[in-house]
C-alpha cells in the first residue's frame, strides 16, 4: 500500500457542530493514517467553532478554518480547503456524513492498482440515524452513460463517492461558486464533459455514509426558491451550450429531462420568467419542441388560474408534471453483502 500518499478529506460545515463531532471521529478511525482533513465553515451560529477548534488540537491533522471570502455556501467552503490542502488525492465530504474505517485504505489501494484514472467512485450506502442499519445504495451504474443519468437527475454517485487525484480537481476548476443547488451535478457534469477518466470501484464493500435528514429529499425533491431556480436554470444553459454540438438523441432527450424540471418547477413554483426564459432558450436550442412547448403553456395556464387543483384537471397536471421527470434509483437499491 502506498503508505507515503496523503489523501485530503475536504469539508464544508454550516451549524453541524454536533454531527461534525461524528464525522471527525470517523475520520480519525481510519486504517490509513497519512490523511489531512481541513474544515471550512460558512458562517455558523452554533457551537461549529469549539468543536472544530477542539478536534485542530485533538489531532494535528484537522485543521479548521472559518470562510474568509464571498459569495457564502458549500462551494465556495470546498474551493478554500482544496486551495489549502496537500493531498495527492482528494475526497469531499460532508459534515454530516461518515467514513467507514476501511475508507481511506480501500480507495488508496485501489487508485494505486487501477492506474491512469482522474477519479475512483465507490459504493456508499445511505442512513438515518445508525450506521449499521444502513441497507440502501446511494445508486450503481447500468448500461447508461453517468453523463446521460447526471443528466437525467439520476446520479450514479454522490459527492463523497469519488477518490481524486489532485491535478483532476485542479482541471475541473473546482466547484462553481454561488450555485444554490445542483452543485454536486454541476461539478460531476463538468468533470465527465470534459472528458476525465473514471473507474467504478462499485463491487467493493461501500465506504462512506450518506445521512438521510427527514425534511430532505435525496432524489429529485422540490426547488423552487428564487435562487435556486436561477442556480438549476444556469446549469441547465451550461451544459446545454457544451455538449448540443453532440446531437446525439441520448445526449438530447438528457438534457431535455434536465431542462423540464427547471421550467415545471418554475411553473409550479410561479416564477413565469424563469419558465419562459428556459422555455425559449430550450426551444431555440432543440432541446424542446412544439408538442412540449404547448404541454407546458398548458400547465401554466392550469396553474395560474388554479385549475390544477380542481379533480378534473389534478390528474391531467401530473400527467404534465411527469414529462419532466425520469425514474429514478437514488436510494432504492438494496445492498447485498
Amino acid at each position: 500500500m502506498e503508505q507515503q500518499v496523503l489523501v485530503s478529506v475536504l469539508i464544508p460545515n454550516y451549524n453541524r457542530g454536533e454531527l461534525m463531532v461524528e464525522t471527525l471521529e470517523s475520520i480519525i478511525a481510519q486504517t490509513y493514517p497519512n490523511w489531512e482533513a481541513i474544515v471550512v465553515d460558512d458562517g455558523s451560529t452554533d457551537k461549529s467553532d469549539d468543536v472544530g477548534a477542539n478536534y485542530a488540537v485533538k489531532d494535528s491533522r484537522i485543521k479548521y478554518f472559518k470562510r474568509d471570502r464571498m459569495p457564502n455556501g458549500a462551494p465556495t467552503c470546498r474551493n478554500l480547503a482544496f486551495q489549502k490542502s496537500k493531498g495527492e488525492y482528494i475526497i469531499f465530504l460532508d459534515s454530516d456524513d461518515l467514513l467507514a474505517p476501511h475508507c481511506l485504505e480501500q480507495r488508496v489501494v485501489t487508485a494505486s492498482t487501477n492506474t491512469g484514472y482522474d477519479f475512483w467512485v465507490f459504493p456508499m450506502l445511505l442512513f438515518k440515524s445508525k450506521i449499521t442499519k444502513a441497507r440502501n445504495l446511494w445508486n450503481k451504474s447500468d448500461e447508461r452513460s453517468a453523463l446521460i443519468r447526471f443528466l437525467m437527475l439520476d446520479a450514479v454517485w454522490q459527492t463523497s463517492g469519488p477518490l481524486w487525484i489532485r491535478s483532476a480537481v485542479e482541471k475541473t476548476g473546482g466547484f462553481t461558486e454561488g450555485l444554490a443547488c445542483w452543485q454536486d451535478v454541476d461539478f460531476h457534469l463538468n468533470a465527465l464533459s470534459s472528458g476525465m477518466r473514471y473507474f467504478m470501484a462499485e463491487n467493493l464493500p461501500p465506504d462512506v455514509f450518506y445521512r438521510q435528514h427527514e425534511s430532505g429529499s435525496i432524489s429529485q425533491g422540490e426547488i423552487n426558491t428564487p435562487p435556486k431556480m436561477a442556480s438549476r436554470q444556469k446549469i441547465f444553459y451550461t451544459y446545454a451550450d457544451r455538449l448540443l454540438p453532440d446531437i446525439s438523441a441520448e445526449i438530447k432527450n438528457g438534457l431535455k429531462i434536465l431542462g423540464s424540471s427547471v421550467v415545471i418547477g418554475a411553473i409550479k413554483a410561479f416564477n413565469h420568467k424563469v419558465a419562459n426564459e428556459t422555455l425559449s432558450f430550450g426551444m431555440q436550442k432543440g432541446v424542446f419542441d412544439n408538442r412540449f412547448r404547448l404541454k407546458m403553456r398548458l400547465m401554466k395556464l392550469l396553474h395560474t388560474s388554479r385549475l390544477y387543483r380542481l379533480p378534473l384537471f389534478k390528474q391531467f397536471t401530473r400527467y404534465l408534471i411527469q414529462h419532466g421527470k425520469t425514474p429514478s434509483s437514488i436510494g432504492k437499491i438494496t445492498y447485498y453483502p
